[in-house]
């Protein structure tokens, strides 16, 4: 279903770790997950139950490099399941939960990896799973979104007033014109942006945790432009969450669906220093932080999630891949 140069399956050596015994009450992720490979003809996935995850590497970093970031973030989604395989299980007794693969960037033919990457997004939609995506540069978001936008016009009758709001927690809008390298990891809400209104859609997106030592003026100016409301990151703490709280609440409900995603550097540097762009001053992962996520996912609304920027070159202590995972436990527990 797939073209093989941009995947990769799972090696069934990944998953290991802590065998505390076979009862559901004392298995981990690595005793739940199941290995899909997409690379042979006709794969059916298993059925979904009522609450399937679908767990999907995007290994490309090719937007990074093209956006003069630090590379390395290919490599991330290889370190996220090392992170994720001693967790705890406490999803439900009968969540099914899959491992597809890797889409791999051949090339570096970056928009070749978004295409691939859209392709298994809607084939896990229609399976019934809710895909985690875990990269890799935020390129990952324009191949994401597209795979989302492609099954909602597929399957739902109501596709023309269906709305996909975004959600991305980052320091950056991620709003660039293309530079001379073509796209990159900073122009893909524009690319979403421009795509909406071609198809007379609107363009629902919501950053959160923008910096401003981060962003130039035109990028504010270009968000505005968009009707783009966005929570910096100054203003995102304890003493203003009732005004946060209302701000999320509004834009989920204006929300048929709502496209998740998480740039790792959206994070201070002393939690999250393995990204491509680090932010010594930005979100702390507290208790705070946590309760927003939960509340954005217990909205029922999430159709889709990422984790973007995993970047292993410069992790240290392993430090920001567990924080991908302390995330992404959160995000399915």
């Amino acid at each position: 279903m797939i073209n093989s140069s941009f995947y990769r399956k799972t090696s069934a050596d990944t998953w290991t770790g802590r065998n505390d015994g076979t009862d559901l009450a004392v298995q981990r992720w690595h005793q739940r997950i199941l290995l899909v490979d997409l690379g042979t003809e006709n794969t059916i996935l298993p059925p979904a139950g009522q609450k399937g995850i679908a767990l999907i590497g995007f290994s490309c970093d090719e937007g990074v490099r093209r956006n003069g970031g630090r590379v390395g973030a290919k490599d991330g989604p290889a370190h996220f399941r090392k992170a994720c395989c001693n967790l705890p299980v406490h999803f439900a007794d009968d969540t099914v939960f899959l491992d597809l693969g890797d889409i791999i960037c051949t090339d570096q033919d970056m928009e070749g990896a978004q295409h691939s990457l859209a392709r298994v997004v809607a084939f896990a939609l229609a399976s019934g799973y809710k895909p985690l995506v875990i990269g890799g540069g935020h390129e990952v978001a324009y191949g994401h979104y597209t795979g989302i936008n492609n099954y909602v016009n597929a399957v739902e009758t109501t596709k023309n007033t269906d709305s996909i709001g975004i959600i991305n927690f980052d320091a950056h809008f991620d709003l660039r014109e293309p530079n001379e390298n073509g796209t990159n990891s900073g122009t893909g809400f524009l690319q979403i942006a421009n795509d909406c209104k071609a198809s007379e859609k609107p363009f629902r997106y919501m950053p959160v945790g923008i910096q401003l030592n981060s962003n130039t003026r035109y990028l504010f100016d270009t968000a505005a432009g968009l009707g783009v409301k966005h929570i910096p990151a100054e203003q995102f703490m304890v003493s203003e969450q009732e005004k946060i709280r209302l701000q999320v609440e509004e834009f989920i409900a204006g929300s048929t669906h709502i496209y998740l995603t998480i740039c790792m550097d959206v994070f201070s540097s002393s939690f999250a220093p393995g990204v491509s762009a680090a932010a010594f001053s930005g979100l702390i992962p507290d208790a705070f932080f946590f309760a927003c996520l939960k509340s954005v996912i217990a909205s029922g609304k999430v159709i889709s999630m990422d984790i973007a920027e995993c970047n292993p070159v410069f992790d240290q202590d392993q430090r920001t891949a567990k924080l991908a995972a302390a995330l992404a436990f959160s995000m399915i527990t």
